[in-house]
């Protein structure tokens, strides 16, 4: 079974095309992982999770995904 790669290569730039491409990939895993939460609440901090994980925050534990992801507590 082939996985699709996704390299960038040195010297080319990021257009506004791949960055919506990789946001559409993020919802797509988003809404194959939501059905293993049976509350809403849970699958919206999933997503926020990944955005976090994959966002630039210089530290990525638990408290700075929490306040990237906008929670109080």
């Amino acid at each position: 079974m082939t996985q699709n790669q996704h390299t960038t290569l040195t010297g080319i730039k990021t257009t506004p095309a791949d960055v919506c491409h990789w946001a559409q990939a993020l919802l797509c895993l988003h809404a194959r992982l939501a059905p293993r939460f049976a509350r809403p609440e849970p699958r919206r901090r999933a997503l926020a999770y990944l955005q976090g994980i994959l966002s630039d925050i210089s530290r990525k534990n638990g408290w700075q995904l929490a306040e990237h992801a906008g929670e109080a507590r």
